[in-house]
């Protein structure tokens, strides 16, 4: 009984060791996601402030700048709403890895320990 029983912490402790190392791989994996989607939102927005002062430098009139204002807030609102499509589609991706990440961990402790169950 005593050997059984120190066998299944040795394993649960295995177990828990692994599903935290997966988890974090998980998370360094959204980090760096989300990451590229603030420096690319960071790169368009001074783009953007780059492009507004070559347009003010270069103008001739104020409808001239106007025009060209509506036009680049058009493009930088376009690609600022792709990027967030991007992160959304990254949350939800992280949202789906983690609940398999959680239904694996249940599987995996219920296989070592008998009286833990999977409720339905």
């Amino acid at each position: 009984m005593n050997t059984e029983y120190i066998e299944n912490l040795n394993k649960l402790g295995k177990s828990g060791y692994d599903a935290m190392k997966e988890l974090y791989e998980i998370n360094m994996r959204i980090a760096s996601q989300i990451s590229e989607q603030q420096a690319a939102l960071m790169n368009l927005f001074v783009e953007c402030a780059t492009t507004q002062m070559d347009m003010i430098g270069k103008s001739k009139d104020y409808k001239e700048i106007l025009n060209s204002q509506t036009s680049l807030m058009n493009e930088v609102s376009e690609k600022a709403q792709g990027i967030a499509r991007n992160t959304v589609d990254i949350m939800n991706e992280s949202k789906d890895d983690v609940s398999a990440w959680v239904e694996k961990g249940v599987e995996d402790a219920s296989a070592i320990v008998p009286f833990v169950k999977k409720s339905a």
